[in-house]
């Protein structure tokens, strides 16, 4: 852990970011007294990669988006032409 001044991260925040990137607790302090302290984020697992290691469920297959324009608007180029049609519609209630 690691302590610095208040005003040394006003004027370099960078570096003290930089630090905690890199794994390490930084106190930050005004006049002796400890006020903030930065701390490395932790990566928890999430509900699906917690069931998928129980073996409750399996991991998707394809991690991308599926195209659903194609199979819901054939006749549609883009989602933003789409959204504008719908917009316009709506407008024209």
């Amino acid at each position: 852990m690691e302590t610095i001044g208040l005003r040394e991260l006003n004027q370099n925040p960078s570096r003290a970011v930089a630090r905690v990137r890199a794994g390490v607790t930084v106190v930050v302090t005004d006049r002796g007294r400890p006020i903030l302290r930065m701390v490395p984020e932790v990566e928890r697992p999430g509900a699906l990669h917690e069931l998928v290691a129980s073996g409750e469920a399996t991991a998707p297959i394809d991690q991308d988006m599926p195209e659903l324009i194609p199979d819901l608007a054939p006749e549609v180029e883009s989602l933003a032409e789409l959204l504008v049609a719908d917009r316009r519609r709506e407008r024209d209630r």
